[in-house]
This record gives structure tokens, C-alpha cells and sequence, in this order.
């Protein structure tokens, strides 16, 4: 029997690092599928919840469509490895601009989003990959626009 080996929080806050600084620069789509489990895949969003990487996909291309000069900064991250998986409790502060035409101007948007990962080790590239990825909250900072 072929057994994982665990993941250690190092390995998970890059991770978790890598994340946020690929979809600050829009990475293409491709860079994030082998991000996410390809089974059992819960991505609750507040538009909605996602369960395969085509929802991924999907989603992708609607929100890089819609917002830019995105800008994730961590705020707090609490990584806790547990056997076969890393539970992850963070929150990131989002900004991000958005433009509805036909208006003038673009609106600022800035959010604190409490979010809680799961994470587990692939077995298929033995790299970290999302189970579960949930918004718990997002918290209009001052100024921000709405969603």
C-alpha cells in the first residue's frame, strides 16, 4: 500500500501563497486545475458553490472578466496539518477593481474574506491540492464599492 506522506505547514503556506499571487496576475486557468481535486471538489463562493474543475473553469472566466488590478494581501493564516490532510483558516484582504459599462468609472472594491480550506496531498502529483476552499465572509472595508 502506497501511503502519502503528510503535508507540513511550510509546504501548505506556500501553497496557499502561490494561490493568491496567481490570481493576483489572472494566471491562466490551467496553472490552478492541478491546484484542486478533480473529486469531492465543495468551492463555496458567494455567488455559489462549485464541485468540479468545468465549474472552476467557468468561474474563472466570468471573475477575471469582471475584476482587475486584483491585489490578494494575507491577513491571518492559521494552518493546522492533521494526518492525511491540512485544515486551513485564513483571511485575506481582496482589492480589486471593477467597471460596468457604460460607466465613467471603474469602482474599487476591498474586502476581508474569512475563508476555511481543506487540503490534502495529491496522489497523482503528490503536490497540495484543495478539497475544500468555503467564503465564510466577506467584510466591506472603508470606501469599497459592493459586489
Amino acid at each position: 500500500m502506497n501511503t502519502l506522506a503528510p503535508l507540513t505547514e511550510s509546504e501548505v503556506k506556500q501553497f496557499v501563497d502561490d494561490w493568491y499571487s496567481k490570481l493576483d496576475v489572472h494566471a491562466p486557468v490551467e496553472e490552478f486545475l492541478p491546484m484542486l481535486a478533480n473529486k469531492n471538489l465543495e468551492m463555496r463562493f458567494p455567488e455559489g458553490t462549485l464541485h468540479s474543475l468545468d465549474e472552476f473553469k467557468t468561474w474563472y472566466d466570468r471573475v477575471t472578466h469582471t475584476f482587475f488590478d486584483e491585489v490578494h494581501t494575507m491577513q491571518v493564516l492559521d494552518i493546522t496539518p492533521a494526518s492525511d490532510q491540512a485544515n486551513v483558516q485564513l483571511v485575506v484582504r481582496w482589492e480589486a477593481r471593477q467597471w460596468y459599462p457604460p460607466a465613467p468609472k471603474s469602482e474599487r472594491l476591498d474586502f476581508n474574506a474569512a475563508q476555511r480550506w481543506v487540503v490534502k496531498r495529491s496522489p497523482d502529483t503528490q503536490k497540495p491540492i484543495i478539497v475544500t476552499y468555503i467564503v465564510d465572509s466577506l467584510t466591506p472595508q472603508k470606501g469599497s464599492a459592493s459586489l
